[in-house]
């Protein structure tokens, strides 16, 4: 068998189980001893997965136990031995979620989103809500994501557009934008935090909420640390 880098080395698809009962030593001579993922199916829909460290017993044995006579086609994928093959495994069983199956696939460490999905959908429509009231909604609404979050990523979504920013350093003018990600913008590169992108203006800036100013609902110009209170 050819031996390279890749994750899978040879792979034998869509063949008949009568080649397991009439040509046992054919499949023998190909897989015997290898490892891998192979497939079951069943009038050409997948029936089963499984992860075998010695495929051709595993096939023979599917020939007898609980799955015979449910399947009628198989596939083999031989690959390396490699520490990430039950993840692999388990990750087709997810994602395929075989009738045969009694089990879904488990990943060793891996982290369930859905529990963040929905808090994040939940800021968004937060977010929307305040900017559609306005007034002291919106700033409320403000104060409460500054105070939890540190940089310009407290503020995503909070202003539906971007706001323009502009700072005085040395007798010059410099613009920017408040960008509604929650970043600074400023010509044409995106900084994380206002101190961030007062610091490309003037290097020993220590505090861009104060450097920085945006215009206020009463069209005064005041430091973007006030859009925090």
């Amino acid at each position: 068998m050819p031996r390279d880098k890749g994750l899978v080395l040879c792979h034998l698809e869509d063949v008949s189980w009568l080649v397991l009962k009439d040509y046992p030593e054919v499949v023998r001579q190909m897989i015997r001893g290898e490892a891998g993922v192979y497939a079951l199916y069943r009038r050409g829909n997948l029936y089963y997965v499984g992860l075998a460290s010695n495929l051709m017993r595993r096939l023979k044995s599917h020939l007898k136990d609980r799955h015979k006579g449910s399947w009628d086609r198989f596939s083999v994928y031989l690959t390396i031995h490699h520490e990430h093959m039950k993840e692999l495994e388990s990750l087709i069983l997810r994602i395929a979620d075989p009738k045969g199956n009694k089990t879904k696939g488990r990943f060793a460490s891996s982290t369930n989103l859905r529990l963040t999905l929905h808090r994040l959908m939940a800021e968004r429509d937060a977010d929307r809500r305040a900017r559609l009231m306005g007034g002291h909604v919106a700033r409320r609404r403000r104060r409460v994501k500054t105070r939890r979050t540190k940089g310009t990523r407290c503020l995503e979504g909070v202003v539906d557009r971007s706001i323009r920013l502009r700072a005085r350093h040395r007798g010059r003018e410099y613009k920017a934008r408040l960008l509604t990600t929650g970043e600074i913008g400023y010509r044409r590169m995106r900084f994380d935090s206002p101190t961030a992108a007062a610091r490309a203006v003037a290097p020993k800036t220590r505090n861009g909420w104060i450097f920085w100013q945006y215009r206020n609902d009463r069209g005064e110009w005041v430091a973007l640390r006030e859009i925090r209170r």
